[in-house]
Order: C-alpha cells, then sequence, then structure tokens
C-alpha cells in the first residue's frame, strides 16, 4: 500500500535482491574521476573524495531487503553503509526532492526515522556576508537551493535581480580593494538599475566575454581560500542542521552539515554532505538536551537508467552514510544500528514513486 498519493507507476521492490550493482558502481565512480577535471575547481576535492570512496574495492555487500541493496566498507572507527535502490523518478526529480528550502523539515521526516526537526540556516552564494548595511544585510530571497550544473560553468540561482547583485556583491566583498572587485561591483550595480529603468532581467549567463572573465576571476578568488570543515558560501551550499532522537537512555543528537547540489557532466546528480565546524557553527548551537556529533561521510548519488530503445526509465539511487555520534556512544554500538540508515534510501525510492 502507497503511503502517499499515487501518481506515477510504482516499481516493484525485489525481495531478496535481483540485482547487485556493486560492479556498476564502481564502474559510475571510476566514470565521475575521470571527469573531474570538468568540475568547477572549488568542488573538484568533494567529488573527487566522494567517488574515491565509493570506488573502493573494500565495499561488501551485507543483504537486502525491501527493494534495496545494502553494502558496508569496514576498516575505520565508524563503517560506511550503503543503500542502493532503484526508482521511476528522473535524476532531475531526485535533485528536487532536495533542492527546495521550505521542504527541507518536511522531507527528511521522510528520510530518516530518526529525524525530529531542522533548519535551514544559511543558502550559498546569495550574498548573506555583505558588508552593506541597510535591511538586505544577513537577509536573502528564500528560492531554491541553487544547483550547480554540467561541469560547473552554468549554476541556477536567484531569479530576484537584486538577489543576482548582492550574491556577486556579498562574494566580491572580501576582495573588494581589488580593481576586479571595485570595477564589478560598479557593474553589477549600474545593470541593476539598467534592467529596473527597461524592465528586463539580467542573468551572469548574459554577460558579454569581458565581464564573463571578471566575473570567473572573482568566483576563482573567493573559492580558492576555503579550508576543510568550512562552510562554502556558494551557489550549490546549504547550510543546515538537524536533531535527531536516539533510545531513551541515550542524549539525542543534532548535526550541522554543509550539503553541495551537483549536476555532474556525466548527467548524474550528486548531493554530498559534510560537518562543518568554523565560525557559521557558533551561531547555531546545539539544542539542550543534545550532543552534537559528525557528518564525516553522507551523499546521494544518483544515476540515470536507459533501457534498450534507449529512453530514461527511471534512475539508481546510491546512499552513503557515515556520522560520528560523539558522546560516550561506543563504536560498536554505532557500527550496529548504522545499516539501518542505509533505508533511508528505501523511503526515499518509495515517496518519489508514489508522487
Amino acid at each position: 500500500m502507497c503511503p502517499f498519493p499515487a501518481t506515477r507507476p510504482l516499481t516493484v521492490p525485489s525481495a531478496p535482491s535481483l540485482f547487485l550493482p556493486q560492479a556498476d558502481i564502481r564502474n559510475s565512480a571510476e566514470m565521475e574521476l575521470a571527469n573531474v577535471m570538468r568540475i568547477e575547481e572549488a568542488e573538484r576535492d568533494t567529488v573527487r573524495q566522494f567517488f574515491t570512496m565509493l570506488g573502493d574495492g573494500g565495499w561488501s555487500h551485507s543483504g537486502a531487503s525491501d527493494g534495496t541493496d545494502i553494502f558496508k566498507l569496514p576498516g575505520e572507527r565508524i563503517h560506511r553503509i550503503m543503500g542502493v535502490t532503484r526508482t521511476t523518478a528522473t535524476p532531475e526529480e531526485v535533485l528536487t526532492f532536495f533542492s527546495e528550502p521550505k521542504n527541507f523539515d518536511k522531507h527528511f521526516k521522510i528520510l530518516d526515522e530518526m529525524f525530529k526537526d531542522g533548519a535551514v540556516v544559511k543558502i550559498g552564494g546569495q550574498g548573506l556576508e555583505l558588508a552593506a548595511s541597510g535591511s538586505r544585510q544577513r537577509m536573502h530571497k528564500l528560492g531554491n537551493f541553487a544547483a550547480l550544473s554540467i561541469g560547473g560553468k552554468d549554476r541556477s540561482g536567484p531569479t530576484d535581480l537584486s538577489d543576482v547583485a548582492d550574491g556577486a556583491i556579498g562574494l566580491l566583498d572580501k576582495a573588494r580593494r581589488s580593481p576586479v572587485g571595485i570595477k564589478l561591483k560598479s557593474f553589477f550595480r549600474s545593470k541593476m538599475r539598467g534592467a529596473k529603468e527597461h524592465g528586463a532581467a539580467s542573468t551572469i549567463a548574459s554577460l558579454p566575454s569581458a565581464q564573463d572573465a571578471a566575473i570567473g576571476a572573482a568566483l576563482a578568488a573567493g573559492s580558492a581560500s576555503f579550508r576543510e570543515g568550512q562552510f562554502k558560501d556558494l551557489p550549490g551550499h546549504a547550510l543546515l542542521h538537524g536533531t535527531f532522537r536516539l533510545p531513551a537512555i541515550v542524549p539525542d543528537r543534532d548535526f550541522i552539515w554543509d550539503q553541495v547540489t551537483l549536476r555532474l557532466p556525466t548527467g548524474s546528480v550528486l548531493i554530498a554532505g559534510k560537518s562543518v565546524d568554523d565560525a557559521e557553527v557558533s551561531d547555531v548551537p546545539s539544542p539542550k538536551g543534545h550532543v552534537r556529533g559528525a557528518v564525516l561521510t553522507s551523499g546521494y548519488y544518483i544515476t540515470p537508467r536507459w533501457s534498450q530503445d534507449g529512453e530514461m526509465e527511471g534512475s539508481q539511487i546510491a546512499f552513503v552514510v557515515q556520522a560520528d555520534p560523539k558522546g560516550v556512544l561506543p563504536a560498536w554500538v554505532v557500527n550496529l544500528v548504522a545499516p539501518k540508515q542505509a533505508h533511508n534510501v528505501t523511503r526515499l525510492r518509495k515517496f518519489l514513486d508514489c508522487n
């Protein structure tokens, strides 16, 4: 029985597994690594780390249930767990599920039975670090998380012209004394005024090549300074906070992590998350009675499935999770219950196939 109003044909779960996608995933990981230089430079380390891990030969198939294959990668104190399933939804439809800030809390409750509540702390690349004073300081339009497109060349972001201008100005504010920063800030402000006068919307993609070069230099200057554990205030990123329930005798946990959404050059989609430890975290204290854990590895890798006739017939979704709950919880207890988290992808499949 479908728990959601069904609007598409349902996939029939295999029981037990009728496919072992381990080799397919390893081959896909190698293909993504071969294309990593086509990804925007600021995201290459994230992509490289994720697919190096995904292509590790140490993954072992540990079982299957409810249409999902479960794999384990031991070797560290906290094991990595992976769930793999198939859905009739396309990669773009899966991406949409993760790209709506207003639905973050609702959708995460669908994914994770342990999730209590959460919030979007910040959407990357929308001018949240403006030095200028005024009503727009520390504010932004709540649009979709900006997804980084194929090869990192096209960014989808805020459509409101003021947000576009503020996003560019905010990024350049860190280098406001440079000639490029001063010229580009002036350019965007004049572009905004001109668009309002003529009723036309301007986008970065429509700028002449000279301005494209200036913007590229500014983005490169901004992205090159990120260190490990720092939130990347760039399009495609969102800073998220969530609280999770544990058994009654154990304090609940909360996590804060940087989620990046990428459209890969191969036509696949990657949603990857990792905890941050920079100044952004100090603005989000742990709720009373919670222990702050760390997301070490987490992500959804969505690849299109094609029929023999070349028609897209859905997606394969691989979900990887490795989280350290911290505190006094022994690692063996964490590893014992971690495989249950693999079924986040099962719940995702059921929701997608019913909508």
